[in-house]
């Protein structure tokens, strides 16, 4: 093998270990996400400050997490029951999400919903 050869093998094999390494996430273009509301079904334990993230910080969120599937998200994570909610672009889709604090959340894209887990959020939750 020359030298030539081999030194493109391997920016190859670099540059296909960096796509792969990079969470799902990472590859769809998130845009325009903004913040709507905060909803909560126990608003004495679980209040807006519990989930007070901006339009960038909820980017930032979706940009971090990793998608999980639903019986990862229920077996393995607190769901708490309030969430801030709103909508964004995904590759130019149309989307709404929610965030709940835990750092977990969810995107739904016309009839399909994905679920995300962020393990390197806990500062945007100011924890």
């Amino acid at each position: 093998m020359t030298v030539a050869t081999w030194a493109g093998a391997l920016a190859a094999a670099v540059l296909l270990a960096a796509c792969t390494a990079a969470p799902e996430s990472a590859r769809d273009a998130i845009t325009d996400v903004y913040v709507s509301d905060f909803r909560s079904a126990a608003p004495a334990s679980c209040r807006p400050s519990d989930v007070a993230l901006t339009h960038a910080q909820a980017r930032s969120f979706f940009l971090r997490a990793g998608r999980v599937d639903y019986k990862t998200l229920q077996d393995n994570y607190e769901i708490a029951p309030c969430n801030i909610e709103g909508t964004l672009k995904r590759n130019g889709e149309a989307c709404e999400w929610k965030i709940r604090p835990g750092a977990t959340g969810s995107v739904r894209c016309g009839s399909k919903t994905d679920y995300f887990v962020c393990e390197t959020c806990k500062d945007l939750f100011g924890r």
